[in-house]
């Protein structure tokens, strides 16, 4: 069973492209929409009404109530449970493993080491105030931000994501330890695909700290980390448009014809019965 976790893009794009080529390698696969932009006034009209507008507060524990429902379908196999994420949804696939026993394994596309603040209306005039993610009812704790609602503010394709994500991260090294992710915590098997020129976050410095946390407590982790190669790195295939990744789309297109045999491979191992 594997289940696919989005990025900031939100709805079910994720879903929609991975999910048949998931299932042709034999696996049961459902989408987690757990997100879809909602901007009021500001943007076009909420693409899935009914579920979060803004990326705050994201309820990891809507998981195990999946899981629960999946468990009642035959052809859903929970006892070898999976999580499939990139971006964000990295963030959540290792908040979730490092909660629950249960999650068998996890791909983890550029991710990140610590949970980050959170956005949306309602935090344009309260910047640094509330958490992408929540578990059992408590917001997570947090990296802030710098310069986030500036960038919004500045329109589409003008705001230096990483520096954001960076420059936030180097103004409050006394949240490192408490927004830290605790990966040695994750009992399933974990694999990380990271770019050192990712335009969104610093995926490759957050894999490499992955790997250290779990090394410490004497766990393995499969990390592929690619010193050209920016942020988009889902799936296979050729040079792709791929906007504000970062890296250049020929050394995109390497890394994820070298990535994503590995990753299936991965799968294979830690969820065939």
């Amino acid at each position: 069973m594997v289940v696919i976790l989005h990025g900031a893009e939100g709805g079910t794009d994720a879903s929609d492209r991975y999910g048949p080529i998931l299932a042709r390698l034999g696996y049961a696969v459902v989408g987690l929409p757990y997100y879809s932009p909602d901007w009021g006034d500001y943007g076009p009209p909420q693409p899935l009404p009914g579920i979060a507008g803004s990326f705050v507060d994201i309820r990891i524990d809507q998981l195990a109530e999946l899981r629960d429902v999946l468990a009642t379908m035959p052809q859903a196999d929970v006892e070898h449970f999976g999580l499939f994420g990139a971006s964000k949804g990295s963030e959540f696939a290792l908040i979730a493993a490092s909660r629950y026993p249960w999650i068998d394994a996890v791909v983890a596309y550029t991710p990140t080491d610590l949970v980050w603040e959170g956005w949306g209306l309602e935090t344009i005039e309260a910047e640094g105030t509330r958490s992408s993610f929540s578990f059992e009812g408590q917001a997570l704790p947090f990296m802030p931000y710098r310069g986030f609602v500036e960038g919004l503010l500045a329109g589409p394709g003008v705001a230096d994501l990483r520096a954001i994500h960076e420059n936030g991260r180097a103004d409050h090294p006394e949240r490192e330890a408490v927004a830290r992710i605790p990966v040695e915590n994750i009992a399933g098997r974990l694999i990380l695909i990271a770019g050192d020129r990712d335009g969104q976050w610093n995926a490759g410095d957050a894999a490499r700290a992955i790997v250290r946390s779990r090394e410490a407590a004497g766990l393995a982790t499969t990390a592929l980390i690619y010193p050209e190669a920016g942020h988009d790195l889902v799936g296979d295939g050729g040079p792709r448009d791929s906007g504000r990744s970062g890296g250049t789309p020929e050394a995109n297109a390497a890394a994820r014809a070298e990535a994503w045999p590995q990753v299936i491979a991965f799968m294979a191992g830690a969820l065939q019965p």
